[in-house]
Parts: structure tokens; sequence; C-alpha cells
């Protein structure tokens, strides 16, 4: 009898340690993983910050200053457009990259159609201004949010620009 409860003992220590040296290698790797990313996002947003602050600026007036005939002259250069576009892929996050390539898609596919949809593009545009937003400063601002600062008419339109908001997958905050 004593024998078995030895046993049992020895059985349950062991499983034990099994389970806590695997649970502490585990814990360890994901540490690992997560302060690499921390090191590598923290020193990617101290070198490139002044650079991701203009993106966020020129995509930011593309929404909200775009009667601005500056804003208008710049955003009817080709080129300013294209280098804005290659800046937001290489200072931005995968998000913001897909939302880009949201944008871009729509652009190519459906901006120069007849029967364009503003809200479409609004949309797009918002999505990845508060995407670069999050980049910059680690905060979400809603997509929802950033339009009601821009349109004035925003509860007039809010359940079709929700529905857009859905169809690329963004989330409503």
């Amino acid at each position: 009898m004593m024998t078995e409860v030895w046993k049992v003992i020895l059985t349950s220590t062991v499983v034990t340690t099994v389970i806590n040296v695997g649970w502490k290698y585990y814990e360890s790797k994901k540490s690992f993983k997560d302060k690499r990313y921390l090191q590598i996002n923290n020193y990617y947003r101290e070198s490139s910050g002044k650079e991701m602050h203009k993106i966020l600026k020129s995509w930011t007036e593309m929404l909200f200053l775009m009667e601005d005939p500056k804003v208008k002259k710049r955003l009817e250069s080709t080129s300013y457009i294209l280098s804005l576009i290659n800046d937001t892929y290489l200072y931005s996050s995968p998000k913001t990259c897909l939302r880009l390539s949201n944008y871009q898609h729509y652009a190519y596919n459906e901006l120069d159609s007849k029967n364009k949809d503003h809200i479409d593009s609004i949309v797009l545009v918002a999505g990845i201004i508060t995407s670069l937003k999050h980049d910059f400063t680690g905060d979400w601002v809603s997509i929802e949010d950033t339009l009601r600062i821009k349109l004035t008419d925003y509860e007039n339109g809010k359940d079709k620009i929700k529905q857009k908001i859905r169809s690329y997958n963004y989330d409503i905050n």
C-alpha cells in the first residue's frame, strides 16, 4: 500500500515538473518574441517618426482639406500621389498596407467609372488615416469618428457608411 502511494506521489511530481518546464519554455519564447517585437517597433517609430508624421499629415489633408487649392494641386500631381503611396507602403504596418491596397484597387477599378460613389473613396481614405494614426501614435480612432469630423451630413448617410466600412472588413468601433 505504501509503495502505491509513493508511486502516485512520484508520478504526480514528474508530471507536474514536466508541465512546469513546458510552460516556462513556452512563456520564455513568447516573452522573447513580444520583447523583440516591441524593440523593433520602438526603433522603427524613433527612426522614422518624422516621415510617418508627414505621411499621416498628407493623407489627413486628402480628407479634411481637399477643398484647399494647394492640397487640390498636390492631389492632381501623379508623382505626388505615387510618392505618397510608396512612402505609405515603406513606413506603415501590414494593416495599413492592406487598406492602401484596397484604396489602390478601388482607385484603379472604380474611380473612373460613371457611377462614382464618393462614400467608397471617403471610407477608404479614412481607413488609411485611422490605421496610420494607430501606426504613429498607437491609438485607434474609429473610421466613423473620423468621418463625423469631415461630413456635416454624417447622420443622414450613417447606415450607408457603416455598410461600406463592413464591406471592407474594417472594424466598427
